[in-house]
């Protein structure tokens, strides 16, 4: 990432010091963003897994933080408020949900979409401080075929029937203009852009390593 210099002479010591310094400050920030990353996904996990313990059972939410790589220390009730408590690291990540506001999140262009999804849009919209428009989201196997036969007058790539994670409720696109500003948080929010270049309105929920 950073800069490799080679000098001669005297100044050796100091440039390979510096370039020990560099490298390590480096590495600091790779691993640093790493664990961003990781905290990033704990939450969504987390958040998602309250969405499924508000809108059904503790085994709901405890299957749905394990598809995404984590488990759930603790669920807490009260009412129609369902708490997670997901372990990452040596911290935990906390979400609430509540009963009805699952059922809002899933209708309109939302509707179809994985709870995980709906939960790392809802990070996102924390983030931003407003709601992410969506353009498209889940569809059908049938809106994806018709949406393949048309792909060569879309701007866009269009995946092949039974390949889109649109298909399964976990991508959504979004208007153009608004693209940059969901990206910003994307890594916040567990979003990620596959192919910023050539779909850059296109949003994927981010892969658990």
């Amino acid at each position: 990432m950073g800069p490799v210099r080679d000098e001669d002479g005297q100044v050796v010591a100091i440039v390979a010091g510096l370039l020990l310094v560099g490298g390590a400050a480096i590495w600091a920030v790779a691993w640093l963003g790493a664990g961003a990353v990781e905290r990033a996904r704990a939450q969504t996990a987390a958040d998602a897994a309250a969405l499924a313990a508000a809108a059904g059972s503790d085994a709901d939410a405890k299957e749905l933080a394990a598809a995404n790589g984590f488990t759930v220390q603790e669920i807490r009730r009260q009412g129609d408020d369902a708490e997670v408590v997901v372990p990452v690291g040596g911290d935990v990540a906390v979400a609430r949900a509540r009963r009805h506001e699952t059922v809002v999140a899933a209708t309109g262009a939302r509707r179809g979409l994985a709870p995980a999804m709906l939960a790392a849009l809802a990070r996102a919209e924390e983030l931003l401080s407003r709601p992410v428009p969506i353009s498209s989201g889940y569809r059908s196997p049938e809106s994806q075929r018709r949406l393949w036969e048309a792909r060569a007058s879309n701007p866009y790539p269009v995946a092949r029937p039974g390949t889109s994670r649109h298909e399964l409720g976990l991508a959504v696109d979004v208007p153009r203009g608004f693209a940059p500003l969901l990206a910003a948080v994307g890594a916040d929010a567990g979003l990620c852009r596959p192919l910023p270049r050539t779909d850059p309105v296109h949003f994927e929920l981010c892969p658990i390593r």
